[in-house]
């Protein structure tokens, strides 16, 4: 019986062990799916859970799935230097947002290419890891700003029916 309770506790240690291990881990790397459309825009969030006390202490990588550079913040400042060009003059971030720890990047004139995950390393005292998975869809057909408000024929031709019954028996 004894054995068995020492088998049973070290078992639910290493259960214990594990659940920590991985709701740590859960912590530090989040993932999203975000959906955008052909030629528009998407933001990709990437937040830090701590905002940095000072910007310059922080530097904040954007990675597409070929871990080509798509944006990166070093010190509080955008460089665009290594900036892979399938990225130039389309992916942005917010600056005045930095301070309250929001690193997500505007991604413009989305295309077909653009889907995949993307990761965003927040690199300070405390490193955390972003995974946003981009998928890209086909924009859809345009409706016209009255389309779908006008009662159908037949609604009409009940509603009036109706009408003249409770006229003719009131």
């Amino acid at each position: 019986m004894a054995i068995y309770k020492r088998i049973l506790s070290g078992n639910l240690w290493r259960f214990f062990t594990l659940l920590s291990v991985f709701l740590m881990a859960n912590e530090v790397s989040l993932q999203e799916t975000v959906v955008g459309f052909i030629g528009g825009s998407v933001v990709l969030p990437c937040f830090s859970k701590k905002p940095p006390i000072t910007i310059q202490d922080i530097t904040v990588l954007w990675r597409n799935k070929y871990d080509l550079n798509v944006y990166e913040i070093n010190k509080g400042k955008v460089s665009v230097e290594g900036q892979n060009q399938e990225y130039n003059n389309r992916a942005e971030t917010f600056p005045e947002e930095y301070k309250t720890g929001n690193f997500s990047l505007k991604l413009n004139n989305l295309q077909h290419t653009d889907a995949g995950k993307y990761l965003c390393y927040i690199m300070s005292k405390e490193s955390e890891d972003w995974i946003v998975e981009l998928l890209i869809e086909e924009r859809p057909e345009r409706q016209l700003p009255n389309e779908g408000t006008k009662p159908r024929p037949e609604m009409l031709v009940m509603i009036i029916s109706i009408l003249c019954i409770c006229i003719i028996f009131s």
